[in-house]
């Protein structure tokens, strides 16, 4: 991305695109400069006056000591911009900085000097290096006051230069981790069992010449699951973020896809649905679900007797009744759990992935605030999610 400098005191580039980080890191110093440098010339003005009272001169004092301190904190800024952007060691830098803020404000200093000479006529008992008591007004004009202040100015202005920092680097750890979750929920959108594909196909094939009538049932179902695939585009420019679905988007997938298995397999495959209405509206993450349905299907059909029974339940439930509520999605299915050595022995199958992502994506997403098990009992496999419902997406609100 093309930037280009800009002469602030924090040292930030111009952004060439809007964007709320990168205004903040532009608005934010010029704004600050503009009325720290404000409140000086107020401040200055005000304490000038209990030695000079003249104010039309106490004025001109007042807007060329600002105005000078403005200026000069303008260059200077430039000159900390390229320091900190070199390779220096940090105590070099620091050497730098101090060097840079002091010679800075010696040159402020002079400037003032000269300008008051020229502007006040009186300028002799007001600059008197005498009269540095606290608390009087002649302090401001005290050689050291201009060194000191441009310390504290820089010191205000590095402190938002690191802040900006921060915000930048949370922002593009923010942007990575979503790169990194659309990328895994391409792969598990890829990954959803490519056989199922092929073997879908053939059945229609087959459909087609010994029972046509379901042929226009199982393109349906077909074409309902490859159309919730197509979530997540990356050609899509709105898209910032992982897409999330209301739970009953997700198990409409998984329908489609058991009703195309249930084609396949006839009478050697039953399933049922049960989803009440208020876990149905729950926004979760697209393909949570999905892996585990798909799961159940390609390893149970190699652990469970005929027929292999799929049950997908989605329910709003309570640990106790103090306890805050939860989203509880389980997939079970007839069958035994299968061992990753197991798996691999046969060379086909899978290895897992699946499970790691789902996995990986709800601790990512929820991190303490969700749960996932495989677990099998009395014949059947379970896995299980569970989501606080604190941590859910909200669904969009609509007005009446």
């Amino acid at each position: 991305m093309a930037t280009t400098s800009i002469p602030s005191l924090a040292g930030i580039e111009a952004p060439d695109r809007e964007d709320p980080v990168l205004s903040f890191r532009t608005a934010l110093p010029l704004g600050l400069q503009l009325l720290f440098w404000t409140v000086y010339g107020v401040v200055f003005y005000g304490t000038l006056l209990r030695y000079l009272p003249f104010p039309p001169i106490a004025q001109h004092l007042a807007l060329w000591a600002a105005g000078s301190g403005l200026a000069i904190s303008s260059f200077m800024g430039f000159g900390l911009h390229l320091l900190l952007g070199t390779t220096l060691h940090p105590i070099g830098k620091t050497a730098g900085v101090l060097g840079t803020v002091a010679g800075s404000g010696a040159g402020w200093g002079g400037l003032y000097y000269w300008g008051a000479e020229a502007l006040n006529p009186f300028a002799g008992p007001v600059l008197n290096l005498t009269a540095t008591l606290p608390g009087q007004g002649a302090l401001l004009t005290w050689p050291l006051a201009f060194p000191l202040l441009l310390l504290l100015w820089s010191g205000l202005a590095l402190g938002v230069r690191h802040l900006y920092q921060q915000q930048v680097q949370r922002r593009q750890l923010l942007e990575a981790e979503m790169a990194a979750e659309r990328a895994r929920l391409r792969m598990l959108r890829y990954q959803l069992n490519p056989h199922f594909f092929f073997n879908a196909l053939n059945t229609i094939g087959a459909l087609a010449e010994n029972a046509p009538g379901q042929v226009q049932t199982a393109v349906r179902e077909l074409s309902g699951f490859l159309h919730y695939t197509l979530l997540d585009s990356t050609e899509s420019p709105e898209a910032s973020a992982v897409q999330v679905v209301p739970l009953q988007d997700e198990l409409e997938a998984a329908r489609h896809y058991l009703t195309v298995e249930k084609i396949r397999f006839e009478e050697d495959l039953q399933w049922t649905v049960d989803l009440d209405e208020e876990s149905a509206a729950q926004r979760i993450p697209a393909f949570l679900v999905l892996p585990l349905v798909e799961n159940a299907i390609k390893h149970g059909q190699r652990t469970s007797p005929s027929p292999l029974r799929v049950a997908i339940r989605g329910q709003m439930t309570t640990a106790a009744p103090s306890a805050p509520s939860q989203l509880v999605v389980e997939v079970t299915n007839t069958g035994h759990l299968r061992s990753e050595g197991h798996l691999r022995s046969e060379g086909k199958g899978g290895t897992g992935t699946g499970l790691d992502n789902v996995r990986a994506r709800l601790d990512a997403r929820y991190a303490d605030h969700s749960r996932f098990a495989l677990t099998e009992k009395d014949g059947r496999v379970r896995a299980r999610i569970e989501i606080d419902a604190d941590a859910l997406d909200k669904p969009p609100t609509t007005d009446a």
